[in-house]
């Protein structure tokens, strides 16, 4: 019996890539390297201009979709709702760019989504309830590709996020006092809430073992961008 249970781990062992390989999951740009001097608001500015981000976004149809943003977002200015989102980006370190493979976005938005529902204390069905039946809605309208938000599904992006955020206390991300921070570095700016001064999400992708198949499948679409992973 023993003999048996120790074949098993091994082949579980060989059909999982080393958490390294989760770093399959981060953007190539090089949004950490000025963490240390660059002030959140440029940060923020540069997240947007790198995405192509020009003014807000075209108001969401079917109408039906303002309900999930509105009990996402509550009832703000879109100005403010776009602002603290972004900045949560930014400081989380759930960037992206639209340059990689979709599952690099798709992680982002999961990651960032289930830190942030952590943060403000809404129970973890709920969040993955709003922030899933967003996606597949956005699936229908052939703005998302399912299948990455599947692969994101299969490797509990969102739940691990909002356990990271549960276990750390993670400061509330809805409200992100952007005038205090707007002019700090971004990494002041994660340490005065108490984020790691490199963001959360390397280090929350490490804990992230990629199946083998599906590892090979993203190196394959990183090299469709001439990068090798």
């Amino acid at each position: 019996m023993t003999s048996r249970t120790e074949a098993a781990s091994s082949r579980i062992r060989e059909e999982r890539v080393p958490e390294g390989a989760a770093l399959l999951l981060l953007s190539s740009y090089d949004w950490e390297g000025n963490r240390e001097t660059l002030t959140l608001a440029d940060a923020i500015q540069r997240f947007r201009d790198v995405n192509g981000y020009v003014g807000l976004p075209v108001p969401a149809k079917p109408h039906f979709l303002k309900l999930f943003r509105k009990l996402i977002n509550g009832s703000r200015p879109p100005e403010l709702i776009y602002l603290v989102h972004d900045a949560s980006h930014v400081l989380t370190g759930t960037t992206f760019t639209h340059d990689e493979p979709a599952l690099v976005l798709l992680a982002a938005e999961a990651a960032e989504q289930g830190l942030y529902f952590a943060s403000r204390g809404v129970p973890k069905s709920v969040g993955w309830a709003l922030f899933y039946g967003g996606a597949f809605v956005e699936c229908a309208r052939r703005i998302a590709p399912f299948g990455q938000v599947w692969r994101g599904i299969q490797l509990g992006i969102f739940n691990r996020a909002y356990e990271y955020a549960k276990q750390t206390r993670l400061t509330n991300l809805f409200h992100i006092p952007i005038e205090k921070l707007s002019g700090m570095s971004v990494a002041e700016a994660r340490r005065s809430l108490g984020m790691p001064a490199g963001g959360i999400a390397a280090e929350l992708y490490r804990s992230i073992e990629i199946p083998a198949g599906l590892a090979n499948a993203l190196r394959q679409e990183w090299r469709s961008y001439g990068i090798n992973r």
